[in-house]
């Protein structure tokens, strides 16, 4: 496990490889694609893009990939050359013309147009990802462990959360009820993986405690994970 802090942000724009290798494609930059504009305006966001998916910038990776919400990019061709690869993600935030010029530029790769609780899969996969997906975008971080542990020899996680009190003013979209939902904290991320923290490679909860020394604007912490599947 790896807690994100400035120490690790400041190592990695010594280089910013992530900035590097999608100057390369610009009919996939960020007044395209959604995500990619992410990418650019945040370097914390490349740094974790980094940790996540380096080994599978080339051919020499894993040979399989599912990608659970992880939007498209720039990098989206890198990732899905020589490897069968699955994006599973509504993509909501993308344009069908964004969508258009990412397959036009890519090998064939697969996008499962849903919620992963809804994608039916015949198939396992090397690795799993999620980024910046659980637990403050989806707050199902225990049953999706309990989807993804069969399917997958190893799961990638980000996990962001807040340790200083952050809610949200949402409305539900199968009902005219408006919430307030709590931010998940340390603490509550931490509950949720104890029940798998023996296929956590380096299980370390204390790296959830603190609420400092963020890398993002907002405060938010970010923790990386690295769990064993049965695939």
């Amino acid at each position: 496990m790896e807690w994100i802090g400035p120490a690790a942000l400041a190592t990695y724009m010594q280089a910013d490889p992530v900035a590097g290798l999608a100057q390369g494609r610009p009919e996939l930059a960020g007044a395209v694609l959604t995500s990619q504009r992410w990418l650019d305006e945040s370097p914390a966001k490349r740094l974790i893009f980094q940790r996540l998916y380096a080994d599978l910038l080339d051919r020499s990776g894993p040979a399989s990939v599912l990608d659970v919400g992880g939007g498209l990019s720039a990098l989206t061709p890198r990732l899905a050359d020589g490897r069968r690869y699955v994006l599973a993600d509504p993509l909501h935030h993308e344009t069908e013309a964004g969508v258009s010029a990412v397959r036009a530029a890519s090998g064939p790769f697969e996008i499962r147009r849903s919620d992963w609780h809804d994608v039916r899969l015949n198939e396992s996969f090397d690795v799993m990802i999620a980024n910046d997906l659980f637990p403050n975008v989806d707050q199902r971080l225990g049953p999706f462990l309990d989807w993804a542990i069969p399917l997958a020899r190893e799961i990638r996680l980000s996990l962001t959360f807040h340790n200083l009190p952050r809610w949200y003013r949402v409305k539900r979209v199968d009902a005219e009820e408006h919430l307030t939902v709590l931010a998940a904290d340390g603490a509550r991320t931490v509950a949720m993986l104890a029940p798998f923290a023996g296929r956590i490679a380096g299980w370390a909860p204390e790296l959830f405690d603190g609420a400092e020394a963020s890398v993002f604007p907002n405060g938010r912490q970010v923790v990386l994970a690295r769990i064993k599947g049965d695939a």
